[in-house]
């Protein structure tokens, strides 16, 4: 484990902030002109809904109606040079609450970007998540992913590989730490995902050990086949994953086994049917859940969903409306055990539980 110095740190930024300059000047030389995306775009959604339980676990004091509304913005400007400036932010304007006035922004990026390269600073993801591929469902993995924290990432195309280098920003120090790293490519038929992150010293505004990992993908036979190796060298965990999936017809399935060094293996199973309007799924989730989801699509914006998930302790069945214009109309059931999950997120369409009519609204 080592932590950068703020002197290392400042070299290292500057290698981050010269090398994707040089990149992004390169290629774009040869641009000229403005592009027609030049300008601001805003987008949106609103939700209007009813729920009739209390769930404690995920905070809930009251049952009852639920309302919110959020306005995304994007700033593009195609520069001189042929490199492209943008801005986003996401806008929560309505919250549960009609009498609040107060707005909360997130989401927050500011890029520069090329043909072959980009500089972001904000709410943007770290190197290493945005280029590994896991194995399975491996314990070792756990390079952080942004929750809040100011990161600069600086990304880089090179002869068909994509790497990207990150740090996050430490308010506390006024500095750069928890340098982040991420490369992935093809060679030949192998897909190949490298991904390393420092530990993040106190204050840094980001918590993470310092973890390795590195997986390989290749198609053999009409299969594709994943072997992938990932270290936390803080608590010298690591965990070994190898992984199978097959089509055959409208049925893709899928298998991985992963040796853990702490704790028990972990392995999953699944398969999925697609064919016209039916979609069926049953899987295992890490060894000790499992679940049957399925839908149907019965035409004029009509789709039904049913699912017994969380190892049958939790089931739902729901149906979806589309009422035209990006606009959807959600009725669910949902019996949640225990009402254990915090999150109120059953499900892969992550109902709420008990009994919710919603209409949502996309503009």
């Amino acid at each position: 484990m080592w932590y950068s110095s703020g002197k290392d740190t400042d070299i290292a930024l500057w290698i981050l902030l010269t090398t994707t300059a040089l990149v992004a000047f390169a290629g774009a030389a040869a641009a000229e002109g403005h592009s027609a995306n030049d300008g601001v775009s805003f987008s949106g959604d609103a939700t209007l809904g009813y729920n009739d339980t209390i769930n404690a676990a995920a905070g809930e004091t009251a049952a009852g109606m639920y309302w919110d509304a959020s306005l995304a913005i994007a700033f593009s400007k195609a520069l001189d040079n042929g490199l492209t400036a943008g801005v986003s932010v996401d806008i929560d304007l309505v919250d549960g609450n009609l009498g609040s006035a107060d707005l909360d922004a997130a989401g927050y990026v500011l890029s520069l970007t090329s043909e072959t390269s980009g500089l972001y600073f904000g709410d943007t993801e770290h190197a290493a998540i945005t280029h590994w591929s896991s194995v399975g469902g491996m314990d070792a993995d756990n390079f952080s992913e942004v929750d809040g924290e100011t990161v600069l990432r600086g990304d880089i195309n090179v002869a068909g590989f994509d790497a990207s280098l990150s740090y996050a920003y430490n308010y506390a120090a006024n500095q750069l730490d928890a340098m982040s790293f991420g490369a992935a490519g093809a060679f030949g038929a192998a897909t190949v995902s490298v991904a390393y992150q420092e530990a993040a010293p106190a204050g840094a505004g980001v918590t993470g050990d310092e973890v390795f990992g590195i997986s390989v993908g290749i198609m053999l036979a009409g299969a594709d086949l994943g072997l992938g190796y990932a270290s936390n060298e803080t608590t010298g965990q690591a965990s070994t994953g190898v992984s199978v999936g097959y089509t055959v017809g409208p049925v893709a399935l899928a298998a991985s086994y992963v040796m853990e060094d702490a704790g028990d293996d972990n392995w999953d199973v699944s398969a999925t049917y697609e064919a016209g309007a039916v979609s069926a799924t049953v899987f295992t989730d890490e060894s000790d859940d499992w679940g049957l989801e399925g839908s149907y699509a019965m035409g004029n914006g009509l789709t039904v969903y049913a699912g017994l998930v969380d190892a049958g302790e939790d089931y739902y069945v729901a149906g979806s409306y589309d009422l035209g214009g990006d606009a959807t109309l959600l009725v669910s059931y949902v019996e949640d055990g225990d009402l254990d999950n915090g999150d109120d997120e059953i499900g892969d369409p992550e109902y709420q539980a008990g009994m919710t009519v919603e209409i949502g609204f996309t503009f």
